[in-house]
């Protein structure tokens, strides 16, 4: 009796161990995905009461209105996007530990750019906002998918690690 239930905990370890790396990768696909969007977006805009932006401001702050990721990052997240997705295969396939931890520092990396970075700037309204008295500066989705990408390459990382086989995990499957 004592067998079978050794027997069924580690089938469950087998399935749960099968469906954690397949998880490292989808999770770390998709943040991938998330930081290619994100350079695509709007970070930050400016909003201006009863009109919009682009109608009121001159040609040298029309630039202002609003702010993509590529304008605030000069396609550092498309890069930092293909390096997350060659990782998450690589930790969610081949079970790497370097692997794992390289999308916990994308992630890090990631939340530093979006926290740090752009959040600050998404307050800011610049020369229109001298002229505009009303001019408020505000969020855009860039933002958030940046903030997402960032947790989920976190996950990821963090699935991946745990993932890796322990020493006595070895050894219990290498002599039975």
């Amino acid at each position: 009796m004592r067998g079978s239930g050794t027997t069924r905990a580690g089938a469950e370890r087998g399935a749960a161990g099968g469906r954690l790396p397949a998880l490292t990768l989808a999770l770390g696909l998709l943040g991938s995905v998330l930081l290619v969007s994100a350079e695509l977006s709007p970070i930050a805009s400016v909003e201006i009461p009863g009109r919009t932006c682009r109608e009121v401001a001159d040609l040298r702050a029309v630039d202002r209105c609003e702010l993509s990721g590529f304008e605030r990052h000069g396609g550092a997240l498309f890069l930092l996007g293909a390096f997350a997705a060659l990782m998450a295969v690589v930790a969610g396939r081949g079970r790497s530990t370097p692997a794992a931890a390289a999308l916990i520092a994308v992630s890090l990396l990631t939340l530093a750019l979006a926290l740090l970075g752009d959040l600050p700037e998404t307050n800011e309204v610049g020369a229109i906002g001298v002229t505009y008295e009303g001019a408020t500066g505000k969020a855009g989705p860039g933002l958030l998918l940046e903030i997402a990408a960032g947790l989920l390459l976190a996950c990821a990382g963090g699935l991946g690690l745990s993932t890796r086989p322990t020493a006595s995990r070895r050894a219990a499957r290498d002599h039975p």
